[in-house]
C-alpha cells in the first residue's frame, strides 16, 4: 500500500518541519507528501527544497485561500491507495502509518479509519472524541474523527470533493471532515474509530470569533446531513445539542465563548444552501 498525504498550509513554518520529521520517522515508509502552499512568500517552498531529495514530496503553489479548496487541489495529484489530510501543525507517532496499513490489510471490507488526538506533552485533546473503539455510524460520526486523523481508501473518494463552503477560510468555518465521513457512510463505506491510537495536535485558544465561525460550520454540516444526505435522525441530535448548550449557558462562566458558538450554529443551519446537483449525484 502507498499513502498520499495532502497537506494544505498557510502561515506555518516550524510546524511543517516538525510534521515532516515525524513523517520521516515512520516505520512504514511508502508514502508521498503533497503540499499545497497558500502563502504569498517562499517559506514553504524553502522547506520543500530542503527535503525534496529525501523522500517523495510534491509542491504546488495556490493563489486561493481556504482549506477545502486546497485539499481539493491536492486530491487531483494523489497516486496512493490510502489518502489522508494532515494538518500543517500535527505530528504522527512513529507507528501511525504502520497501524493504518495493518488495519486496511486485516480488514479488507473496511474503507476508512479514524483515531483519537491529543497534545504531544499531555493527554489533553482539542476535541471531545469517543472513549472506546467502535464502528462509525451516523449516530457517533460527529465524535469519530477530525480531519488529520482520517485515512480513506482512494477508491472510496472517486466521487468526493470537499465542500468548499465548509472549513477553515470558508463561509462556514468547520465541518469539512465530518462531511467527508457522512459522504462515505451515505455511499455504503464502512469505517472504524480507534480511541487509543493518537495523532498529536497542539491545543489552540478559543476566541468568540473562532467559536462563531466553527459554530456556523457545525450548523451548516447538520443541515447538509439532514437535507442532502437524508440522515434525518441527525436533526434531533442537532436540536438536542443546541438545547444542551442553552442549559450550559445558564450555568457556565464562559458566556463570551458559548454565546457566539450557539449563534453560529443557528446561523449556519439557517443560511447554508443545499447543493441540489450534488444531492442528485449522491442519491444516484
Amino acid at each position: 500500500m502507498k499513502f498520499s498525504l495532502i497537506l494544505a498550509t498557510i502561515n506555518r513554518t516550524n510546524e511543517i518541519i516538525l510534521f515532516i520529521n515525524s513523517l520521516m520517522s515512520q516505520k512504514f515508509t511508502n508514502y508521498e507528501l503533497i503540499i499545497i502552499d497558500q502563502n504569498n512568500d517562499d517559506r514553504v517552498k524553502n522547506i520543500y527544497d530542503s527535503y525534496k531529495s529525501k523522500f517523495d514530496i510534491q509542491y504546488y503553489k495556490s493563489d486561493i485561500k481556504g482549506l477545502s479548496i486546497n485539499r481539493n487541489i491536492g486530491l487531483v495529484h494523489v497516486s496512493g491507495d490510502i489518502v489522508a489530510f494532515p494538518d500543517d501543525d500535527c505530528e504522527y507517532c512513529p507507528d501511525t502509518l504502520e497501524k493504518v496499513v495493518s488495519f486496511f490489510t486485516n480488514k479488507p471490507d473496511f474503507d476508512f479509519y479514524t483515531c483519537n488526538t491529543k497534545e504531544k506533552e499531555s493527554d489533553f485533546s482539542i476535541v471531545s472524541n469517543l472513549k472506546d473503539d467502535t464502528i462509525i455510524t451516523k449516530f457517533n460520526i460527529m465524535k469519530a474523527g477530525i480531519s488529520f486523523t482520517i485515512f480513506v481508501r482512494n477508491s472510496s473518494l472517486n466521487l468526493f470533493r470537499f465542500d468548499e463552503k465548509l472549513g477553515l477560510g470558508a463561509e462556514f468555518g468547520s465541518g469539512e471532515e465530518s462531511d467527508l465521513l457522512l459522504f462515505l457512510l451515505k455511499n455504503n463505506n464502512k469505517g472504524y474509530y480507534f480511541a487509543n491510537n493518537y495523532i498529536f495536535h497542539p491545543s489552540k485558544q478559543n476566541t468568540p470569533e473562532k467559536m462563531y465561525n466553527y459554530g456556523k460550520g457545525y450548523g451548516a454540516l447538520h443541515k447538509k446531513a439532514v437535507f442532502q444526505y437524508g440522515f434525518y435522525s441527525i436533526l434531533f441530535i442537532f436540536i438536542f445539542t443546541l438545547f444542551k448548550n442553552f442549559v450550559k449557558l445558564c450555568i457556565s462562566q464562559d458566556k463570551n465563548i458559548r454565546i457566539p458558538m450557539i449563534k453560529g450554529r443557528i446561523s449556519g443551519f439557517l443560511h447554508y444552501r443545499i447543493n441540489k446537483t450534488r444531492k442528485n449525484l449522491i442519491n444516484a
